[in-house]
């Protein structure tokens, strides 16, 4: 592997050559990866929605059905946050005194701050908002939202963020299939990809976010 390669490239290179050489785990990885974007910290560290987009990408050029990865993607985001959600509702407020979460204040006071201003909208905002998306549902279970009103929020915007991140990884492996580039190039692909991907989710976010204000 190249030394110049910068320690995210070199993660995201290591896990495509895996799904490369097991291009049937492909589907699980995706649902493990948006499962793990609604878990604190773990959400904040790995850069799950990049993985989805890059695991998609392979998936497709190993000839993988792209609605299964679809279907992986939503319900590993609707079970992530629901986990999270849950957690929240029976550990209450004494979990973010404990290790690891009491590690990070700063994160979780802007969670907080998040979730005060957007109220219930929070939940569906957050999985288009990078760091507060992995602390969004903890705290709604915290402070005891609705469960009806949580997995309405959840479900819909895992059908919005389940394809905008497995569509583009999509297209790249049609286009990578098609070029017939080489599999170690598959990570830079995804990282062009998440650039498109991360515009979309801010203007999503931007628009919901301009509507709630304006209502």
């Amino acid at each position: 592997m190249n030394p110049a390669m910068t320690p995210m490239s070199s993660f995201l290179s290591g896990i495509t050559d895996f799904i490369a050489l097991h291009p049937h785990a492909a589907v699980w990885a995706v649902f493990l990866f948006a499962f793990s974007e609604a878990i604190p910290i773990v959400g904040t560290v790995v850069p799950g929605s990049t993985l989805v987009v890059a695991v998609s990408a392979l998936a497709i050029e190993a000839h993988i059905n792209a609605w299964l990865l679809l279907v992986a993607a939503t319900l590993g985001a609707i079970l992530g946050d629901g986990a999270s959600f849950w957690l929240g509702l029976s550990c209450h407020r004494q979990i973010l005194e404990r290790w690891p979460l009491n590690q990070f204040p700063g994160l979780i006071a802007r969670s907080q701050a998040f979730f005060d201003r957007y109220g219930g909208a929070s939940v569906f905002l957050a999985r288009f908002t990078a760091v507060v998306r992995a602390f969004i549902p903890l705290i709604a279970g915290i402070v005891q939202m609705p469960a009806r009103q949580f997995y309405v929020a959840n479900v819909l915007s895992a059908l919005v963020w389940a394809p905008a991140h497995v569509f583009p990884g999509v297209v790249f492996g049609f286009l990578v299939r098609i070029a017939g580039a080489r599999r170690e190039h598959i990570f830079l692909l995804a990282i062009a990809a998440m650039i498109v991907v991360i515009a979309i989710e801010r203007l999503v976010s931007y628009w919901l976010r301009r509507r709630r204000e304006g209502g």
